[in-house]
């Protein structure tokens, strides 16, 4: 046996034993990517002589297409390399049709419960795991502070603590116990993507160094440090003049370095095209590749572009040294051992029934879908418990399940592939031209490409086109209206306008029957996806926050003729409308919460389900309040920092239309017994609160801790987000919540960029809100001490305990 095939051995002794039996090019090949095609024959596409990862497009049976391309990738490689094939996972399985599909992040952010994102992610291991696709390319790291990006709903909110908190749930639940068992999991993207010139997917990033590190690093480092994450993709965006997958001082120092990260870099789809066209520091590919592997990224995808055979020229001629390829092919092996690829290289199909089971993930997706909607408004209309009022659903959402649904899951997926002809429909990267070249005379394969890509986009085109499939996939998923049927006698649908686009022909028919309704409920929103049918999604960026098309006149026209409105939003983003929060009766956000939405969101209206989401962003009263978020700097908020003549906005109110971690209930909370143990030897920080149920009914209750620097010699934030705790509550119930953190979570980089916990006063808040205040404390620090950011405080635990 060859001393690399010998599982007894570490997984890093392993791969340095095969590396040293490669040559270059299997060495090159390891480094790049392939989308494999199952109907195309092999010998057509970019998989001879070994391939480092894979993601396959198309066919109809993943397993048995994956098995299928894994033994042709093993039996042309020198060593028998099996391929890592990776897909998408933000909510489930992107790549299984009729996997588990849960809220999209955004949504689950607004629960304020890790623990359901575990849940989650354990779902969506054991059907990767079960098919063979052992990489998960989820989930994404980044701070929502610009709501004008369209990817927005890929993110867990703007705060940094609760994205940690969140990724952490994430990967631990996706890598497994043993990762033998276990898909490796991507925090994605590195770093500060979010936050670009223009609110511009790709664009220029807007942070400074120490804003990065501080915050916009910390979703990664906690994933890094707690949860062991393996795998980290690169941000398409440019810092300090130069691409993100160059920059050596991120992608080494930065994330290897300071981060401590082991595993390895992957590119986002086609980034390294971006040194040719649009960033234009190089007009060679080859160069780009050879910048890119000296800067620290190991694995090229979709295809091998700059990570090309060009890489061998390179090393001959001395523009790249063959150490700087062995390092990146380690990382490569060594993952690829640990995942016990080399054991079990293809789907476990004896397990697939199982795993394909989606009984218990439906139940759980149910319960996440009702746990992440957020009442930001209510004036008594809701719930509405009596059964005989005559509700008027309108609204382009109001009976529609794919706009309840997000990119990033297998239904917009499929439908992304039936627009892949138009321009902006696809990945970057998805050279069909060239597969059609390398095919040549083969009629037969030509003619199974073009099927792929030979359709009109119709299918994205409409918003009801893919319900069928949706119904198909999960026969319990109901729209919202669907669902207000199965409870209220007296209901009706009239969709009043489309979700985009200038027609307004059918408003004056929603105005008419809204007259004659004693409720209406306004079902309006976005359509998350990719493409120019989408209003948010992937490239999809928005220069205005208002509701696209003619939904806001819709709105205002009912009202006109029956102020009795409560207005359903969905979409990647919140509803950013002061006229509807100013005159609606209600106001509920349903984020995106995929399958099971139009049930959770008839449950929550007719109070059949208590509401506790936490809207995970500032809610701004306009795209020019932008950025607002609750732990702004010092000095840099609009609402709390005046100018010099104590004015924010000379034409509007800077305070926003709803704050961080805001949310309404059905009932009432009391807090009390407040109370702070600070252990000065240890740091150590206890603050117990005890919260009781005080209304009429049982309901969750987001407990938060917030905490402030209240003088430092740099400036901080106004206070930053230290824990939470979601509660259930019988009427009646009391339970104490203890958080247990430590001092220096309030530690940070001082002038000279090192981590410092200065001494001081530092003020602890309780609320349920980032502007509530129901209890403080001030405890004090005599010393300033240098930190080891690596052993630091990232957040506080939680525990509950009944009284």
């Amino acid at each position: 046996m060859e001393k690399y095939m010998n599982a007894a051995l570490a997984p890093e002794e392993r791969a340095k034993d095969l590396l040293d039996k490669m040559d270059l090019n299997e060495k090159i090949r390891q480094l790049g990517c392939t989308m494999a095609i199952p109907m195309i024959p092999g010998q057509y596409q970019d998989l001879k002589g070994g391939i480092g990862v894979s993601i396959i497009m198309g066919g109809s049976d993943p397993a048995h297409d994956l098995e299928k391309i894994q033994k042709y990738v093993m039996e042309n490689s020198p060593h028998n390399i099996p391929a890592l094939f990776h897909g998408e996972a933000l909510s489930g399985p992107v790549s299984l049709l009729g996997g588990s599909l849960f809220p999209i992040s955004i949504s689950l952010g607004a629960t304020f419960e890790p623990e359901l994102v575990e849940e989650m992610s354990e779902f969506t291991r054991k059907q990767m795991y079960a098919n063979g696709i052992r990489h998960g390319l989820s989930p994404v790291a980044d701070l929502a502070r610009d709501l004008r990006w369209g990817r927005v709903n890929e993110t867990y909110g703007n705060d940094p603590t609760l994205s940690a908190m969140m990724m952490v749930s994430f990967v631990k639940g996706l890598q497994g116990n043993n990762l033998t068992e276990g898909v490796a999991a991507t925090g994605k993207h590195f770093i500060g993507y979010s936050q670009t010139e223009g609110g511009l997917n790709c664009h220029k990033t807007m942070v400074c160094e120490r804003e990065l590190r501080e915050q916009y690093a910390k979703p990664f480092e906690a994933a890094i440090r707690e949860a062991d994450l393996k795998s980290v993709m690169n941000s398409y965006s440019s810092i300090d003049g130069l691409p993100v997958c160059v920059n050596k001082k991120i992608l080494t120092e930065l994330l290897r370095g300071d981060l401590g990260f082991k595993g390895v870099v992957i590119s986002d789809y086609a980034s390294t095209l971006q040194f040719l066209d649009p960033y234009k520091v190089t007009d060679d590919l080859t160069e780009a590749g050879v910048r890119c592997l000296n800067a620290g990224l190991d694995i090229e995808c979709p295809s091998r572009m700059a990570y090309g055979d060009g890489l061998e020229e390179a090393v001959r001629d001395g523009r790249l040294n063959v150490e700087t390829i062995d390092r990146a092919v380690l990382r490569v092996l060594k993952l690829k051992f640990e995942l016990g690829l080399f054991e079990n290289p293809y789907p476990i199909f004896e397990d697939l029934d199982a795993a394909m089971d989606n009984t218990e993930a439906n139940r759980k997706s149910y319960i996440a879908a009702k746990k992440s909607i957020t009442l930001m408004k209510n004036n008594g209309i809701l719930p509405i418990a009596d059964k005989k009022k005559k509700v008027l659903v309108t609204g382009p959402v109001g009976n529609c399940l794919r706009l309840l649904f997000s990119h990033y899951t297998a239904v917009a997926n499929a439908e992304m592939m039936a627009g892949l002809q138009k321009e902006g429909d696809t990945q970057q990267g998805y050279n069909v031209t060239g597969l059609l070249e390398n095919m040549g005379d083969n009629i037969d394969s030509v003619n199974v490409l073009m099927s792929l890509v030979d359709n009109s986009g119709a299918v994205s085109a409409d918003k009801y086109a893919m319900d069928e499939t949706i119904r198909k996939l999960y026969p319990e998923a109901k729209t919202l209206f669907e669902g207000l049927r199965g409870y209220l006698d007296n209901v009706s649908f009239l969709e009043g306008c489309d979700y985009k686009g200038n027609d307004e022909c059918q408003i004056n028919e929603a105005v008419k029957a809204a007259s004659e309704a004693d409720i209406v409920v306004l079902a309006v929103g976005g359509k998350n996806g990719q493409g120019e049918t989408s209003t948010t999604g992937e490239g999809v960026d928005s220069a205005s926050l208002e509701l696209p098309g003619v939904q806001e006149k819709l709105m205002r026209s009912v009202y006109k003729v029956n102020p009795n409105i409560v207005i359903i939003h969905t979409d990647g983003r919140p509803l950013v409308s002061e006229w509807a929060y100013e005159h609606a009766a209600a106001i509920v956000e349903g984020w995106l919460p995929n399958t099971y939405g139009g049930n959770a969101l008839a449950d929550v209206i007719c109070g059949k389900y208590n509401p506790a989401g936490r809207t995970p962003v500032d809610v701004p009263r306009s795209v020019g309040h932008l950025p607002v978020y609750h732990c702004q700097p010092n000095g840099s908020s609009g609402a709390k920092n005046r100018n010099v003549i104590k004015q924010g906005y000379i034409d509007s109110d800077a305070a926003v239309l709803a704050p961080f971690g805001y949310g309404l209930s059905y009932t009432t909370f009391e807090y009390n017994d407040f109370r702070v143990v600070y252990e000065q030897e240890t740091g150590i920080i206890q603050v117990e609160i005890s919260v009781t149920n005080t209304g009429e009914n049982e309901g969750d209750e987001v407990v938060q801790l917030y905490g402030s620097d209240l003088v430092a010699s740099m400036i901080r934030p106004i206070h930053e987000l230290i824990g939470f705790k979601r509660i259930h509550l019988r009427k009646g119930e009391k339970k104490k919540i203890s958080f247990i953190f430590n001092i220096d979570f309030f530690s940070f980089l001082d002038c000279n960029m090192n981590w410092i916990l200065e001494k001081g006063d530092f003020r602890l808040i309780i609320g349920s809100n980032s502007d509530d205040e129901k209890f403080e404390k001030i405890v004090h620090l005599a010393e300033t001490k240098k930190i080891n950011p690596g052993l630091r405080c990232l957040y506080a635990t939680a525990k509950v305990s009944c009284e």
